[in-house]
């Protein structure tokens, strides 16, 4: 991010749902197993298009100039938002990082479901009383008598070849808004594949931007626990007396008796992580029945490469980070830094 502000001259600054997703899943995609129009994987013309109907939705792709200068701004509210934020962990050694991290989700995680570790362990009702939460003491015993009494656990519903295929169709989704969002003919258009080359060859000829996409992409994921620890321990978290308190909160959750748990129902919930939203796997799957003979067509056409989608994507991501996790808004200081 250094680089890319002095290149353009700016100044440096859960729970599971029932019926479980991939029953649902494997219900839905079950009929869509061996049709034609269901692509082995995108296209590379419809998989460029997709990104960019993704970004469309806040930069303006179809005006160069003005795109450069969206990226100015867009390049100086982050670099006053991110490395401020950032710094809140630089003092904190790796694996104590990793431990609040793995309590704050582990926190979110309980809340979900009724039952905040704070408010069980006596050192802070607050976040409870505020998300309305039962008693601990009644809540907790129900718990772990519902755990005592699991039943068999259903195997995961969607086999790789179907992890596969919903993954290709969530991918196309975003094609379902390209008309209204990059001014193009319809995806069933036979107008729509050189109206796609055409922006492509466009965007291609502006120069890579000077930014590490993989760099970007890993702060994102440290602002993605900031944003965790902060929502499930409050702004002091990184303080030593925040940090204390999650602590202690760790010993009491210790010192509980645990019922055994299925090894099946501990490895599900990752592989429940994974699927792509369900919404999305179904709009993608219109999208490719509906186009067959585009997708067809794209088959055929080679796109350019274009060297500075990598970096918007990774903009987009971060961007979309600091706005809806941080709750950070266009052209405002970011709270967490102020707060």
């Amino acid at each position: 991010m250094p680089r890319l502000i002095a290149a353009l001259g700016l100044p440096m600054p859960d729970s599971a749902p029932a019926p479980r997703i991939d029953m649902k899943m494997a219900a839905v995609m079950a009929p869509m197993v061996g049709r034609s129009w269901v692509p082995p994987k995108p296209p590379a013309l419809m998989g460029r298009m997709a990104n960019l109907s993704s970004l469309a939705a806040f930069l303006p792709l179809t005006d160069i100039a003005a795109l450069m200068a969206e990226l100015q701004q867009l390049v100086s509210e982050l670099a006053q938002n991110v490395q401020p934020v950032l710094s809140q962990a630089a003092y904190m050694p790796k694996k104590p990082m990793l431990n609040m991290v793995m309590a704050a989700r582990m926190t979110l995680s309980m809340r979900a479901q009724g039952l905040c570790p704070m408010d069980l362990s006596g050192l802070d009702s607050t976040f409870a009383q505020a998300e309305g939460l039962p008693p601990h003491p009644g809540k907790m015993n129900a718990t772990m008598a519902a755990v005592r009494g699991m039943g068999p656990i259903p195997r995961f519903a969607v086999p790789i070849p179907m992890q596969s295929m919903a993954m290709t169709l969530a991918s196309l989704a975003p094609l379902k808004t390209i008309p209204t969002s990059l001014a193009m003919p319809p995806v069933s258009s036979s107008k729509f594949g050189g109206a796609a080359m055409a922006m492509l060859a466009q965007l291609a000829r502006i120069p890579p931007l000077p930014i590490d996409a993989s760099k970007l992409l890993s702060e994102l994921a440290r602002l993605t626990d900031l944003a965790a620890i902060q929502a499930a321990f409050g702004q002091g978290a990184m303080t030593t007396t925040g940090v204390g308190k999650v602590q202690a909160m760790l010993n009491y959750m210790s010192r509980l008796p645990m019922p055994p748990i299925p090894p099946m129902a501990l490895g599900l919930q990752p592989k429940l992580d994974m699927l792509p939203p369900l919404p999305a796997v179904e709009a993608g799957a219109r999208v490719a029945s509906l186009n067959v003979q585009t997708f067809n067509q794209a088959h055929s056409l080679s796109p350019p490469r274009v060297p500075i989608l990598s970096p918007l994507m990774a903009l987009n991501a971060l961007k979309n980070v600091l706005a809806d996790i941080l709750g950070v808004k266009p052209h405002q200081g970011c709270p967490v830094c102020m707060g």
